[in-house]
């Protein structure tokens, strides 16, 4: 049965997803681009296979720890983008 708070957890899944995707589109094409993609991928069959409402926490768990990657290859990029020249190479 679907609750007010499986309908908040399915939002809050897909809203990790659409920041997922955001993040992709604009650090996409560096080093973790591969395995971004894969990871959004995987999210994608996870949403499929995850369909009854007592899966929902499962998915929002997934969906949680996929956006600490994301968030992490953010930061990465972030202090890459800061990496002061190298004088002597």
């Amino acid at each position: 049965m679907t609750t007010k708070k499986t309908l908040e957890q399915r939002t809050e899944v897909a809203n990790l997803l659409s920041k997922m995707w955001e993040i992709f589109e604009e650090h996409g094409g560096y080093e973790y681009n591969d395995e971004m993609y894969w990871q959004l991928q995987g999210m994608h069959e996870s949403i499929s296979a995850y369909d009854d409402d007592q899966d929902i926490p499962i998915l929002l768990k997934e969906a949680k720890e996929t956006m600490a990657f994301f968030d992490w290859v953010v930061e990465y990029k972030e202090l890459m983008d800061r990496e002061p020249p190298t004088i002597y190479a």
